[in-house]
């Protein structure tokens, strides 16, 4: 029986805007799962199950991921695990896999993530039925309103300013500039950012994610079982979920993401992590709104509250920094729904095999951080630590 996991192969597509799409969504996941193939040199026929992400409600199919998986060219009899959990639906993709091969019953699991909103028609109506239909719903709040409550709450208590946000929003974007996979690949100035168009009070529009059309794919396999595999694994030493109540008013504090500091405390006794800043050679974490990068950065314990944009200022979180962080550009220049919330995984799990693609890679990294989130008001939180596997593990 196994009792471990881990990565061994990755496959990203490039993102564009679904107005731009020139592949459908089969042909996207089929590259993705094609592309993580290649990576590790794995045999179709040696998978033994696979693991896909479907958010009912905003797909333009019904039971999406028995559509995809049949036409994916991997075989028609493999089993298959249909994973909606909303906006969380991919970052707990992996999660599920890991589960499936450390429990004994699985070696090779492949994990999909296609593109989430390609089918809607009015896509601000679909993502607003997401809203607790008690209170938020008849106020007519959409998706940023909501995000903009944390920023406003941030703001009130630390003294965030537009120009803290705008700090944020240029180095995503900077960073995503070398990302060949990335959305928006181009830098912008503070000043762009904060002369955006006004979305909800901070938020301008260059501080929101944009919407994005691309798939992930994702091998997960037993680490004893890679002898005719390739690529370095990436030990999954690590992983977990939490949540917090899913109406607004049982999150506590707004200011402050404390469902996200519980889970790091667990996920971080797990994997033996004692000084986050010093233990963790990168990290990508899913931030689609810029006040959220600073927000989870202190939850997570890589500086005090009220402290994440001073260290975004001071270059740590750069390139070349001590902590590079978000070096894909995260989802705030790519956000592909499902394929979105998976990315961070797969761009974290690349960093410890070395295969991150060309000038995102932090040389020398052994040690990795993912994250994933989800909610109306980002309630649900997913956690998980990569290592390079070695002969010690």
């Amino acid at each position: 029986m196994s009792y471990r996991a881990a990565v061994v192969g990755v496959g990203l597509t490039d993102a564009t805007s679904p107005r731009k799409q020139t592949l459908s969504t089969i042909e996207l996941c089929q590259q993705a799962v094609r592309a993580a193939l290649d990576h590790c040199g794995a045999d179709p026929a040696t998978l033994d199950a696979v693991v896909i992400g479907n958010i009912d409600g905003f797909e333009g199919t019904v039971l999406g991921g028995k559509h995809l998986t049949r036409l994916l060219g991997i075989g028609a009899d493999l089993p298959i695990v249909i994973i909606n959990t909303g906006g969380t639906t991919g970052g707990n993709l992996m999660q599920v896999a890991a589960r499936m091969v450390r429990s004994g019953t699985h070696r090779r699991v492949l994990c999909v993530g296609g593109p989430t909103f390609f089918g809607a028609t009015d896509l601000q109506s679909a993502i607003n039925t997401n809203s607790p239909m008690i209170v938020e719903q008849p106020l007519g709040m959409g998706a940023y309103h909501m995000g903009a409550f944390a920023a406003s709450a941030y703001q009130e208590r630390f003294g965030l300013t537009t120009e803290d946000l705008a700090i944020v929003v240029v180095s995503d974007h900077r960073k995503a500039a070398q990302n060949p996979h990335a959305h928006l690949r181009y830098e912008v100035t503070e000043q762009d950012v904060i002369d955006g168009r006004p979305l909800a009070s901070p938020l301008t529009q260059p501080m929101v994610c944009p919407v994005s059309v691309s798939a992930v794919a994702m091998i997960v396999a037993d680490p004893e079982c890679v002898e005719d595999l390739t690529t370095t694994p990436a030990l999954i030493r690590a992983m977990g979920t939490s949540s917090d109540p899913y109406l607004g008013g049982g999150k506590g504090d707004f200011s402050e993401m404390q469902n996200l500091a519980n889970l790091a405390n667990r996920v971080y006794a797990l994997a033996d992590v004692r000084d986050p800043l010093e233990d963790f050679d990168v990290v990508e974490i899913f931030a689609p709104y810029a006040h959220m990068q600073p927000m989870q950065l202190e939850a997570l314990g890589f500086a005090p509250l009220g402290g994440g944009v001073d260290l975004i200022r001071s270059g740590v979180t750069d390139s070349g920094g001590s902590l590079p962080t978000n070096l894909s550009g995260g989802p705030k220049c790519t956000n592909a729904g499902v394929a979105g919330e998976l990315s961070p995984y797969a761009y974290a799990a690349l960093q410890v095999m070395g295969d991150a693609p060309g000038a995102l890679q932090v040389a020398g990294a052994r040690r990795a951080l993912a994250h994933g989130t989800g909610g109306s008001f980002f309630q649900f939180e997913n956690l998980a630590v990569f290592e390079t596997l070695t002969r010690e593990h």
